[in-house]
């Protein structure tokens, strides 16, 4: 109301001082009226007249004029008295603040301001980067154009700065400030008002307490079981001998190590000593790999899983035991570390050995036989674009449960269209038991119910599934894979069997069969299949082979598989074998001992196929240690990646999102040219050498 009545007062006062010029000429006219038509006396009419005159100029004067000097007095009271208040506050503050432009000009500062930057004299318009480190630009970006308020609401909004950012801390001579901005607009411009919060003790405790904080490690020996296998030693000296190595090394960091079991060691440090491991990124595997056990001088390997993820100990405990298992499903010999911003792995130096037994075949089983008869129908299902160790690990479960559970249905999910698919299942599909049993993704939605089982087989990666969708809407999830685990799963599978260090898919399902299936039963079509998934994923034996690849391959030979009969799956079409001959032609050695080979591909599905014998190929080349295949299908390139296990190709190719085995590895480049994605291999090829040079240097 009151700023209302000021506006009507100050509009009259606007009115010009001839109104009392007009107010005469008024008055005067209607004294000359009054004379000239009336019978009035002239003298009564001019006093009468000159009495109003006088009795509306006293009108115009108390009522506006004094009303309008009266309210000016009290308005300029109050504006000494609110200069007062700000003045006293900006002189009396502890706190420093500075009011800047937006292009960061000082307004004004006050005397706290003063004193932290050691200014004196005038420093107005100045920039503020002059008198402290801010980035000026980032603090106003927080700032949401919503929370800038006119002068004349008498109210600054804070800026939304929840987390105190890198961005938001200022340094004044060895003292550090949160900066925290109010925005004003007036006239039409908007200044920034900058606080500055002194964080420096909470910095200090903050980095003491991140610096102590509990890291918790499980470590475990991760290889006697399979140097049981080839070395008939006492290997307890040198198993004694790591558990010294670990403990020395816990008590180097200010840790603490205790062994709960043979050859599996607790570990407890703190996050700085974590700090140190990770930037010699944890050169106590290589210093246990000097130990050697027998006259083939077979290195020991540990595995770790490390966690700073967790309220309490409890938490960070089990975390670390969920990253021990990454590490062992990862193919072992390397650390797992599980932290806020998410996993990281060092390691992975040396070719895993097998680690199965006919025993651990069994436990498997067990486990995945309690859920199938807890399942009303079981549905298997392999990777997208399958091969025949995919197709061969479906066929073998779904001979498993159709011979040892009947009454539970069981179906696969494949894509019948598929080259690889016909070539392989030419004869299965004659007989009876698979009329019916190969469904596409579809069908298997419709499937699917809460108590069904879904098996995947030779793929742990829910993305390359035949139907990542049905994978997303089951209920009970198996994995049973060789390949190597690249992160943890989304959604937990009741259980997962993953071992990098199998040949195939086929094997591992083979040993299952091997163990519980009644030697009476014959399955021989199914037993073709499987013997061509081994035959593929070893390249007819001649890669990633162990005691247990040719046990599974000589059971699958006495349940009736015709290695002939299998290789001629493996026939390609004339249009293929010309495809895979554009690899040779624009082959090249990269840094002596790499070799690289790229294609625009045909547009077969068989593209990737291609790929990988063409890498196979360039690896028998002399002083080859390495084969990297691209091929360009629809924009997408794929990468196939070889080695003969002096390069881990796993490590390279996980830098560009890709994985696998250590010496078997393959990627893809969404959206991505030949020449792009050569670009991005190189770097990655490059990084691995570099730092694989270095370490050696520095051993």
């Amino acid at each position: 109301m009151q700023n209302k009545k000021f506006d009507w007062l100050t509009r009259l006062e606007e009115i010009p001082s001839r109104i009392y010029v007009f107010m005469a000429i008024i008055m005067l006219a209607i004294d000359t009226a009054v004379c000239a038509f009336t019978p009035a006396d002239p003298a009564i009419v001019g006093i009468v007249a000159i009495s109003v005159y006088a009795l509306a100029s006293l009108v115009v004067y108390f009522f506006v004029q004094r009303r309008l000097n009266l309210y000016r007095l009290e308005s300029n009271a109050s504006e000494a008295q609110t200069k007062g208040v700000i003045y006293s506050f900006k002189n009396q503050l502890k706190i420093p603040y500075a009011v800047v432009s937006e292009q960061g000009k000082i307004i004004t500062v006050n005397s706290a301001f003063s004193t932290a930057t050691g200014t004196k004299g005038t420093i107005f318009n100045k920039d503020i980067n002059e008198l402290c480190s801010i980035n000026l630009e980032k603090i106003i970006e927080a700032v949401s154009p919503e929370s800038i308020v006119g002068s004349d609401e008498l109210q600054l909004a804070p800026a939304s700065l929840k987390d105190i950012k890198e961005s938001e801390i200022a340094t004044i001579g060895s003292l550090r400030y949160r900066v925290e901005c109010y925005p004003v607009s007036s006239k039409g411009k908007t200044y920034y008002m900058l606080v500055f919060c002194d964080i420096t003790e909470l910095l200090e405790i903050n980095n003491l307490y991140r610096n102590h904080y509990t890291a918790v490690g499980y470590i475990v020996i991760d290889n006697l079981e399979e140097i049981a296998q080839y070395v008939k030693v006492n290997y307890q000296d040198e198993t004694r001998e790591v558990g010294k190595l670990l403990d020395d090394w816990a008590s180097s960091m200010g840790g603490i190590l205790r062994e709960y079991e043979n050859n599996k060691f607790l570990l407890i440090f703190n996050n700085e000593m974590l700090s140190e491991c990770i930037r010699d990124k944890f050169s106590i595997l290589s210093n246990i790999h000097k130990i050697e056990i027998g006259d083939a001088k077979i290195p020991l390997t540990v595995s770790m899983g490390i966690a700073t993820v967790g309220e309490t100990l409890e938490e960070r405990e089990h975390n670390a035991m969920v990253s021990l298992d990454m590490a062992l499903q990862r193919g072992g010999d390397q650390v797992v570390l599980k932290t806020p911003t998410g996993l990281f792995y060092f390691g992975a130096k040396t070719k895993t050995l097998q680690k199965r037994t006919k025993g651990h075949a069994k436990i498997i089983f067990g486990k995945l036989a309690a859920l199938i008869e807890s399942s009303s129908n079981v549905i298997v299902m392999g990777h997208r674009n399958p091969d025949f160790d995919s197709i061969g690990a479906c066929v073998g479960m779904a001979t498993l449960i159709r011979n040892l559970f009947k009454e539970v249905d069981v179906k696969i999910v494949a894509d019948t269209d598929n080259e690889n698919f016909k070539a392989c299942t030419s004869r299965l599909l004659m007989l009876a038991d698979y009329k019916d049993i190969f469904i596409d993704r579809v069908s298997a939605l419709e499937y699917n119910n809460t108590e069904t089982l879904l098996i995947i087989v030779d793929a742990n990666n829910m993305a390359i599934l035949e139907s990542p969708e049905l994978a997303q809407n089951s209920f009970k999830k198996v994995i049973i894979d060789h390949h190597i685990k690249k992160e943890e799963f989304e959604d937990e599978p009741e259980f997962a069997y993953i071992d990098p260090s199998a040949s195939s898919a086929c094997e591992l399902i083979a040993e299952m069969l091997e163990e519980v299936l009644p030697p009476e039963i014959s399955f021989k079509e199914e037993a073709n299949v499987m013997m061509s998934g081994i035959m593929l994923d070893t390249k007819n034996f001649t890669r990633t082979v162990g005691m247990r690849t040719f046990a599974a391959a000589l059971y699958l030979k006495n349940s009736g598989a015709d290695t002939e009969y299998a290789r001629t799956f493996f026939e390609e079409a004339f249009e293929d074998y010309l495809s895979e001959s554009q690899f040779g032609s624009g082959a090249k050695i990269y840094r002596d001992r790499i070799a690289i080979a790229t294609s625009t591909g045909s547009g077969s599905s068989n593209d990737r196929v291609l790929a990988a014998k063409a890498a196979d190929k360039l690896l028998s080349v002399r002083d080859v240690n390495a084969a990297f295949t691209l091929i360009l299908t629809g924009e997408t390139v794929q990468v196939s990646a070889r080695s003969d296990g002096s390069i881990n190709v796993q490590l390279i190719l996980e830098q560009v999102g890709g994985g696998g085995h250590f010496d078997a590895a393959g990627a893809a480049f969404e959206e991505c040219s030949l020449e792009e994605a050569e670009e991005r291999l190189t770097a990655a090829i490059d990084n691995y050498l570099d730092n694989l040079a270095a370490e050696k240097n520095n051993e």
